[in-house]
C-alpha cells in the first residue's frame, strides 16, 4: 500500500538568531522546536511516510541581504558561491553571523533515520536550491547514509498516485503570480551577466525585496505582514512619520528606476543611461507616475525631517539612474505594480476574488489531466480547504484546489483592520502550522485533508 504523504510549504527558514540572542529582523521562521515535534509525531508511527515541502523551504532573499544589492543587473541574482554562503548561514554553519536553524536540519535527518522520505520542491524564494553546490550541502545535512527512504529535489512539481483517477499534483504556485514567476517552470534558472559570471535569474518580486522590503523590515520587523502597500503608507504617515518617509523614498526610487520584467509587460532590454547630474528632490518627486505616492511625497517635503529622509534615499539613486528617468528608459510604474510582488494574504482588510489566478491554474491542470483530482499549491500563505469550494469541470468531474499555507507568523485575524500599534505588537501574531495530509486509497488515489499542527 502507498504511504501517507504530508505536504507543508513556505517555512522561509532564514538567518535565525543573531549572536546577541535577538531574532534577526529579517527572520520569518521562529518555530524550530514546533516543527521538530511535528516531524516526530508524523514520522514515528511505525509506517514510513513522505514529507513534501512545496516551495520556499529556505529564505535566501533575506539572508545576507547585501548579496542581493551587489548584483550588477536587476534580472540576475546571486552566484553559486554566494548562494552557498547563504545556505551555510541558514543551516547554522556560520554562527559568527547568525544561528541559522540547525535544529530543523537535524530533525529532518532524524525523520529520515526512521525510514521516511522527503521531497523538496523549489520555490521563488529558494530557487538557489537548484545550484549543485547548494543541494550537495543540504543533501549531506539531511540524508543519513543507507537510509531506507528517499531525499529528492524537484525543480517545479510533484505528482502522487498511481490510479486512473484521484491523483494529486503539487507545485509551489509562484508561476501564477506575475511578479514572482520565471516563465519556464524553473527549467533554466541560470544566466550569465555581462562579465560571463553565472548567476541565478531574479524575478521582479525578489528584486523588490532586495531593494525595498529588506531595508524596511530591518527597521520594522512586522512590515512584511502589512499589505497592501498604499495602506502601509496611509497608516505609517499618521503613526510612524520618519520610517514612512524612508519607505516613501525607497518605493519611489524603485518605481522610477527598476522597471517591469517582460512577464509584466516590460522590456528585457537593458536600461541605458548617460552621465548626468542628480536633480533636486522636487524634480524626482514630480517624475513619480503614481498620483497617490507623488501627493504623499509632495506633502512631506515641507517638513524638514521628512525631507531629509526622502532626500537621503531618492538622491542616492545617482546621476545614471536619473538619466534613465529623464530619457524615458525607465517605465512609469505605480503602487498597483508593487502590490503584486509579495504574495501572502491582505491583512489590513480586503480579500481575494473567488476564482483568482491560482484557482484558474488549478482548474486548467485538472482539465488537462483527468487522472488528477486534487491540486495543491503554497506561495500565498493562506491555507485553503479544497472541499469548501470545489471546482466543477466541463466533463462532469469535480476537482479540488488546496493550499498548504505557511508556518510563518501572521496577524491572528486577517478579516479586520489593524492599527499601526497593533501590527507592531507580537502578541497579535500566530502561526496556523498548517499542513495537508494525503491518505492513500486501495485504487491508487489519495484523499486530501487540511490540518493544523497547532490543533494536533
Amino acid at each position: 500500500m502507498d504511504r501517507v504523504v504530508y505536504v507543508v510549504s513556505d517555512l522561509h527558514l532564514g538567518p535565525g538568531w543573531l549572536p546577541n540572542g535577538e531574532v534577526d529582523p529579517l527572520e520569518d521562521f521562529i518555530y524550530d522546536a514546533e516543527f521538530r515535534r511535528f516531524l516526530e509525531r508524523i514520522g514515528r508511527t511505525g509506517q514510513p511516510v513522505e514529507l513534501v515541502i512545496a516551495g520556499d523551504f529556505l529564505e535566501y532573499t533575506q539572508t545576507l541581504p547585501e548579496i542581493g544589492l551587489a548584483s550588477p543587473t536587476d534580472n540576475l541574482g546571486s552566484t553559486e558561491e554566494e548562494s552557498v554562503r547563504r545556505t551555510k548561514v541558514i543551516m547554522g554553519q556560520s554562527p559568527e553571523i547568525a544561528s541559522g536553524h540547525p535544529e530543523v536540519f537535524q530533525a529532518l535527518r532524524d525523520f529520515m533515520v526512521e525510514g521516511n522520505s522527503i521531497t523538496i520542491i523549489a520555490g521563488n524564494h529558494d530557487i538557489d536550491l537548484l545550484w549543485d553546490g547548494v543541494w550537495a550541502l543540504l543533501f549531506d545535512a539531511i540524508y543519513p547514509p543507507g537510509a531506507a527512504g528517499d531525499l529528492r529535489l524537484l525543480p517545479y512539481s510533484h505528482t502522487i498516485g498511481s490510479g486512473h483517477r484521484g491523483r494529486v499534483y503539487i507545485e509551489h504556485g509562484h508561476e501564477y503570480d506575475p511578479a514572482n514567476r520565471f516563465g519556464d517552470q524553473m527549467q533554466a534558472p541560470f544566466a550569465s551577466d555581462s562579465r560571463g559570471v553565472r548567476r541565478l535569474k531574479r524575478c521582479w518580486g525578489t528584486l523588490f525585496v532586495d531593494k525595498v522590503y529588506n531595508q524596511l523590515e530591518l527597521e520594522r520587523w512586522f512590515i512584511d505582514n502589512v499589505k497592501p502597500i498604499p495602506r502601509v503608507i496611509k497608516l505609517g504617515l499618521a503613526n510612524d512619520f520618519r520610517f514612512t518617509a524612508t519607505a516613501l523614498g525607497l518605493i519611489a526610487r524603485f518605481l522610477l528606476t527598476s522597471g517591469l520584467p517582460p512577464l509584466l509587460g516590460g522590456s528585457d532590454e537593458p536600461l541605458g543611461a548617460a552621465p548626468g547630474e542628480t536633480p533636486p528632490v522636487e524634480d524626482l518627486v514630480s517624475a513619480v507616475a503614481d498620483p497617490e505616492l507623488r501627493m504623499a511625497l509632495e506633502a512631506q517635503l515641507a517638513d524638514p525631517a521628512a525631507r531629509a529622509e526622502i532626500e537621503g534615499v531618492m538622491l542616492g539613486m545617482g546621476a545614471s539612474e536619473w538619466s534613465m528617468v529623464q530619457s524615458g528608459a525607465a517605465p512609469a510604474l505605480t503602487l498597483d505594480s508593487v502590490d503584486v510582488v509579495t504574495g501572502g494574504e491582505v491583512v489590513l482588510g480586503g480579500g481575494t476574488g473567488a476564482d483568482d489566478g491560482f484557482r484558474q491554474a488549478a482548474r486548467m491542470i485538472l482539465e488537462v489531466d483527468p487522472t488528477i483530482e486534487t491540486v495543491i499549491m503554497g506561495h500565498t500563505h493562506g491555507p485553503i480547504d479544497g472541499y469548501m469550494s470545489p471546482l466543477d469541470l466541463p466533463d462532469g468531474r469535480r476537482g479540488f484546489y488546496f493550499n498548504s499555507g505557511t508556518w510563518t507568523r501572521h496577524l491572528r485575524d486577517a478579516g479586520r483592520s489593524y492599527s499601526w500599534q497593533e501590527i507592531a505588537d507580537q502578541r497579535n501574531y500566530a502561526s496556523s502550522f498548517s499542513y495537508i495530509r494525503l491518505d492513500p486509497e486501495a485504487d491508487g488515489s489519495y484523499r486530501p485533508s487540511l490540518g493544523s499542527w497547532a490543533a494536533g
